[in-house]
């Protein structure tokens, strides 16, 4: 014989279901409450206001609610200075009630979205508060993104010179490579000592703009900005003593260039005379019909020595 349990036991009464009418009747009765709940939301929501909210039994004798969950000035209107504004001008008290809501649609009656609620304690003190929360709504702010971006140009904005090279590179003297030293050493040393940022630019410098994406079309040139003039004037003072140094060096470069240039003329010139001077003599010796031992010697020994002369005249071009 089996025992039931307590919680086996059938509760008070027969234990039989509820009749089906009770139960569509307490569904109906859950729908309509949420129906009438759903309403109070949408009429709290509509018309730009929230007139149809609890309302505060200290409120005064007359209130009045303005949303402003969307607006884009109400970092303005929820500053308290703001809000004491309106209360100086108008005589209304202005506070603010709600959460706000980037997306507005999970609002809830417990937590409605954002909202001023104005108390006033007659009818036309009401009136002048409304009319001054809206003319604060309609005030344009302009792009805040827009203003903070030409604010950041300005700022970014450092003065600047720009110093012409006005060297050309020659053999065995880069110009860019003297200028910025090595590994940049001169360039890195300006910029440590006045706190500024020099760069080498123009054609041949290798910097490559970022709105063009190629070198600039003027000739080779240092450009310098900073944050303060006077920095960019220190800059400038070192800048032009490094190019002092530059151009000298240039200039003896230069000199040295030039003179092998005239050795190697010089050479060219001899090899030259001495090759129809050695052709001249090969034929004379071929039209003597000298012996068959000297026809051998002498084409050997001018062979030789325009080779000597071919020699010292690559080693100069290799200078």
């Amino acid at each position: 014989m089996s025992s039931k349990r307590k919680w086996d036991q059938p509760g008070p009464g027969d234990g039989s279901p509820p009749p089906k009418e009770k139960v569509e009747g307490a569904q109906s009765d859950a729908a309509a409450a949420a129906a009438a709940i759903a309403a109070k939301i949408a009429a709290q929501f509509a018309g730009g206001g929230l007139s149809g909210a609890m309302k505060d039994p200290h409120d005064a004798e007359y209130t009045h609610d303005i949303d402003i969950n969307d607006v884009r000035n109400r970092y303005l209107l929820t500053k308290s200075s703001t809000q004491q504004e309106i209360h100086d001008e108008t005589g209304a008290s202005v506070s603010t009630k709600g959460i706000w809501y980037p997306d507005r649609s999970k609002a809830t009656e417990k937590d409605p979205p954002l909202y001023l609620h104005i108390m006033a304690s007659t009818r036309d003190v009401l009136q002048k508060a409304i009319d001054k929360v809206n003319e604060l709504i309609a005030i344009d702010m302009g792009s805040l993104v827009d203003d903070k971006k030409d604010k950041m140009r300005e700022k970014r904005k450092w003065p600047e010179e720009k110093l012409p090279v006005g060297l050309d590179s020659i053999r065995n003297f880069n110009v860019r490579a003297k200028v910025v030293g090595p590994s940049g050493s001169f360039v890195k040393y300006i910029q440590q000592e006045t706190g500024t940022r020099v760069q080498i630019k123009g054609i041949g410098s290798g910097f490559v703009d970022q709105e063009t994406g190629r070198e600039s079309d003027e000739p080779l040139y240092i450009h310098i900005t900073g944050p303060e003039e006077g920095q960019v004037a220190r800059a400038k003072v070192l800048t032009e003593d490094l190019l002092l140094v530059v151009r000298s060096e240039h200039a003896k470069m230069a000199a040295v260039v030039q003179q092998q240039q005239m050795e190697l003329h010089q050479m060219q010139t001899q090899y030259a005379a001495y090759s129809a001077m050695a052709v001249g003599f090969h034929s004379h010796i071929l039209s003597r019909s000298f012996a068959a031992p000297a026809r051998r010697v002498f084409p050997s020994y001018n062979r030789c020595f325009l080779s000597q002369q071919a020699k010292s005249a690559n080693r100069i071009m290799m200078h």
